[in-house]
């Protein structure tokens, strides 16, 4: 019997690809790979080399295309974000779900290369992001200059019917200014719980990316979108799991307390709110006003807390009461999202439209424009494209 053939890859590579592209620990990768953890370790020293069939799984588990692995030496232009302070403990120690949010983050830094690539065969100059903040400066002052460059009219907002129309417009209103906004992973297998990550962004220009995890709510995800919009035009990436309805303030770093306080002020303008609001009769308004501003009545009830117009003993009780009434509500009872729409979102709209347009110029065929939508069967473009040409 012909023996496998080898792949003469590059071990200084295939080391990188576990440590600093998809940071697996050796063990956990010996595990997934079904291998022992000495062959692993000989085939990163040189020693020995993996099968071909082998490298292919090594390829999927590291996110990695194959002819990386042949490369001379790692890449160089291959940032990973490397903030996770705001991961706890008992999510960081745990493997698979930090492989899955790693894997997430490999996907959207491929995703962003992707729609350079498509921008480059449209030869269309990509969008400019003209934004840039200071940490230093006020909240409010910052949230101007975020309202100005998205150049957002809330009369526009208020069209939305539901929550997802409003993320919707959130969505669709930041990518008009070139960035790129999708979800976690459309795999089940890739999928993060929201106690490991809410959203990350990836502030390389052009085409920043954010990208907000679906089993949050609508109205939670609007949040993480703006928040991580104030990490992008702050020049930072980062990973993003702390809750905006954080009761203790002390206990949010300093950056996130800003980013927070400066999406609040988008979101919910203080001046605008406190025409609005009239404590004592704060909890028969709160659906009047949180469906004014399309935001959830947790977050009306944090501005006020934050503004110093409610007590710490007012919010609590507020939450408790709120956390009383849904506890028995089954998670889920909505049902999932149909499978095209979940690719859609994945993607991301702009995303999704630019491909289409590179199809339609004959730039790329059917065949690949299904393979950058998410590795997506071609049966599901039709609705894909029915979805965002409407």
């Amino acid at each position: 019997m012909a023996k496998s053939v080898k792949a003469l890859i590059t071990p200084e590579v295939l080391k990188w690809a576990r440590e600093r592209r998809i940071r697996l620990e050796i063990d956990y990768a010996a595990e997934k790979l079904k291998v022992d953890i000495k062959r692993l370790e000989a085939w990163e020293a040189g020693t020995e080399q993996p099968t071909f069939a082998q490298l292919k799984k090594i390829a999927k588990l590291y996110k990695t295309h194959i002819s990386i692995f042949y490369l001379p030496k790692p890449p160089t232009d291959f940032q990973p974000l490397t903030d996770y302070r705001v991961l706890p403990e008992r999510i960081a120690t745990n493997e698979e779900q930090i492989y899955r949010l790693n894997a997430n983050i490999v996907e959207a830094f491929e995703r962003r290369e992707m729609l350079i690539e498509l921008y480059e065969l449209l030869e269309e100059p990509p969008l400019e992001v003209e934004l840039s903040i200071n940490k230093r400066e006020n909240p409010k002052q910052a949230a101007r200059k975020v309202t100005e460059f998205l150049e957002f009219k809330r009369v526009q907002l208020q069209q939305a019917k539901n929550p997802y129309e409003a993320l919707k417009f959130w969505k669709q209103t930041v990518e008009a200014k070139g960035i790129l906004v999708c979800q976690t992973s459309v795999n089940t297998h890739l999928s993060v719980e929201l106690e490991t990550v809410r959203g990350f962004c990836i502030a390389q220009r052009p085409f920043p990316v954010i990208v907000v995890n679906p089993k949050d709510s609508p109205y939670g995800r609007i949040f993480t979108l703006i928040h991580e919009l104030v990490h992008i035009v702050l020049g930072e990436s980062v990973i993003q799991n702390t809750d905006f309805e954080e009761v203790n303030l002390s206990n949010l770093d300093p950056i996130e307390a800003f980013c927070n306080g400066v999406a609040a002020e988008v979101l919910v303008p203080e001046n605008e709110l406190l025409e609005m609001v009239n404590l004592e009769m704060l909890e028969e308004d709160l659906p009047r006003i949180s469906k004014h501003f399309r935001v959830s009545p947790e977050v009306i009830m944090r501005r006020l807390l934050t503004l110093g117009k409610i007590s710490q003993r007012n919010y609590q009780t507020y939450r408790n009461r709120r956390l009383a009434k849904y506890k028995d509500v089954p998670a889920g009872t909505g049902g999932a999202a149909p499978y095209h729409n979940r690719l859609l979102n994945t993607s991301g709209e702009h995303f999704a439209r630019i491909a289409f347009t590179a199809y339609y110029e004959q730039k790329i065929t059917r065949a690949e424009l299904a393979s950058v939508l998410s590795n997506s069967d071609t049966k599901h473009l039709t609705k894909i494209e029915s979805a965002i040409f409407v």
